[in-house]
């Protein structure tokens, strides 16, 4: 799993210390904590992307945490969909013979 720092996220991502810092309070991004070093990993840079285009579009903070979160609610209702879905279709195959 890659982790960033804070540095190479305000270098890579082009996004201020305070932003990050911002959605940390808001817990839109939890970092890991490791020592003394803190870091982020490739779901919280996701995270921070889609908060940092909201945010160049105008949306505020409260806006940005309602999305992420529906985001994150629409990918867990996607992976359960697909597992309901793989599992019927493997009942399917085991179970039903094609007609002859």
């Amino acid at each position: 799993m890659k982790r960033y720092s804070l540095k190479a996220l305000v270098e890579i991502f082009e996004v201020t210390p305070g932003f990050v810092k911002r959605l940390e309070r808001a817990e839109l991004i939890l970092p890991m904590v490791e020592g003394d070093e803190i870091f982020y990993t490739e779901h919280d840079v996701r995270k921070l992307l889609l908060a940092k285009d909201l945010r160049e579009m105008g949306v505020n903070l409260a806006g940005i945490e309602v999305i992420l979160d529906m985001s994150e609610r629409m990918q867990t209702i996607r992976k359960e969909a697909d597992e309901t879905l793989h599992r019927l279709l493997k009942y399917i195959s085991e179970n039903i013979s094609p007609r002859e």
